[in-house]
């Protein structure tokens, strides 16, 4: 489109010259002609006609200059008038597209107004017809998914891996809870396809909305700003890679607690490096400054864009300009907090149990014999989904779950491997002697005798196994 553009603009200063030529031309001819007139009129009995021939002579080839030139400028108007056309077709299929873009987006806010828990509003201006930021949420088992992103580049092609990446992450997350392991999925698939070599930063969460505990992964993306109170902060966040740099990239999750009336800002770096006249930046220090606790979602991003439009004072904008915001508005979460961990199913990476552990019974002041006690039972559980869940050679994720509650503690694993129900095998028979016993069933055994209940169930493809111990 850039180039018919420019082709356009240069058959219109084309045919503007032409027309000037033909209008002095024109000019010329008339006074040719009054100057012929006047020869004649005076000079009737003149015995020189070379006067009269000169005079006949210009006329003439002034005649057919200026027709050359009304045949050129008719053909450079019939050109004008075909880009023309071609040229609004393409602003029509663009607007066609922005419109499809925009509506792949949630718009209808407030998005779930039968809903007390949560508060949010989100907002994406593009700088072109079509833009490459995107933004999606929805709520899930009564946890608000959401994310936001950015890719690399302008136009369509941005537009066109934007697409892909809302759909990717609808997609996987559909069938995931972990952030980290919604990103990884993610990540494959883009690297496997990135023939055009763009890439994509990227935020993904999961936001408990009955207990307001916050998981999260970043890839690459600008840290977002937790807002409480009257304070604001960024999260901390570790970087990571974008999405569609590395295939094999192992991402980290993190989380925490967020408290009722607290929210995360969420946006892109169109936001920090919109330029005024001058080409100062927005920057994140003015951000913070317009950040402030108590406000509805949409107050605090309507106020950010007015503060940005203040600033730029009608600048061009150079780069998408995007904004979500989410407050955490449940009075009463359920009792209960959460922790999470992620391991490969890597048999080197069984002794981070010992502190996800020790963490977890930290604040619940269990004596030293039971901490020890819920390790074993954890590490068996593990180290049977590591072993033996995903074929030799192959990758994969154990998700550890931890729920503590008043009376008790809740241990959830999760694995995408095959479909293996440990709870099924016999009870081993310890009254025997080592070489009586057959081999395998020891380690269920023991979670059986430290857990004071277990569970699996299969479920979209996962092994789900619940262990819980009385406290």
């Amino acid at each position: 489109m850039k180039n018919d553009t420019n082709i356009l603009k240069r058959l219109t200063r084309s045919l503007r010259v032409r027309m000037s030529l033909i209008i002095v031309v024109v000019t010329a001819l008339l006074l040719e002609g009054v100057g012929l007139v006047q020869y004649l009129y005076l000079k009737k009995e003149s015995s020189d006609p070379a006067a009269l021939n000169i005079f006949v002579i210009l006329l003439i080839v002034g005649f057919l200059l200026a027709i050359l030139l009304v045949v050129r400028a008719l053909r450079n108007m019939k050109r004008l008038g075909a880009l023309s056309a071609s040229n609004q077709k393409m602003e029509n299929e663009l607007h066609i597209a922005s419109e499809i873009q925009m509506s792949m987006l949630p718009k209808l806010f407030p998005p779930y107004p039968e809903r007390s828990d949560v508060d949010m509003y989100a907002s994406m201006i593009p700088a072109k017809e079509v833009g490459g930021d995107l933004y999606d949420f929805y709520v899930r088992d009564n946890k608000f998914f959401f994310c936001i992103g950015d890719v690399s580049g302008k136009g369509v092609p941005a537009s066109l891996v934007m697409a892909v990446t809302r759909s990717l992450f609808r997609t996987v997350s559909m069938h995931e809870k972990s952030p980290q392991r919604i990103v990884t999925v993610m990540n494959e698939s883009m690297s496997d396809m990135n023939e055009s070599d763009m890439f994509v930063t990227f935020f993904a969460a999961v936001l408990d909305l009955c207990s307001g505990h916050l998981r999260y992964c970043n890839a690459g993306h600008n840290v977002p700003f937790l807002i409480t109170g009257e304070s604001t902060r960024s999260l901390d966040a570790v970087p990571n890679i974008p999405l569609g740099v590395e295939q094999d990239y192992q991402y980290v999750e993190q989380e925490t607690d967020i408290a009722c009336g607290e929210g995360i800002f969420l946006y892109t770096d169109g936001l920090t490096e919109a330029e005024n006249t001058n080409l100062d930046l927005f920057g994140e220090k003015r951000l913070f400054s317009h950040l402030k606790g108590g406000l509805s979602a949409r107050k605090q991003v309507e106020s950010v864009i007015s503060a940005v439009e203040g600033f730029t004072g009608g600048a061009s904008r150079s780069d998408d300009l995007t904004m979500l915001y989410i407050r955490y508005m449940n009075e009463s979460p359920l009792e209960g907090s959460e922790r999470h961990l992620i391991l490969h199913n890597d048999i080197q990476q069984i002794p981070q149990l010992a502190g996800f552990v020790e963490e977890i019974t930290e604040s619940i002041h269990l004596d030293q014999q039971t901490v020890m006690s819920l390790n074993l039972a954890l590490e068996e559980a593990v180290s049977n989904v590591i072993l033996y869940a995903y074929p030799k050679g192959s990758s994969g994720i154990v998700d550890i779950e931890a729920i503590v509650r008043k009376d008790k503690v809740d241990f959830i694993i999760t694995d995408n491997g095959v479909p293996f129900d440990p709870t099924n095998a016999p009870d081993v028979d310890i009254t025997l002697g080592v070489e009586e016993r057959q081999i395998g069933g020891l380690g269920i055994y023991l979670v059986r005798t430290i857990m004071d209940s277990v569970s699996y169930k299969r479920e979209e493809g996962k092994n789900i196994l619940s262990m819980t111990k009385n406290i």
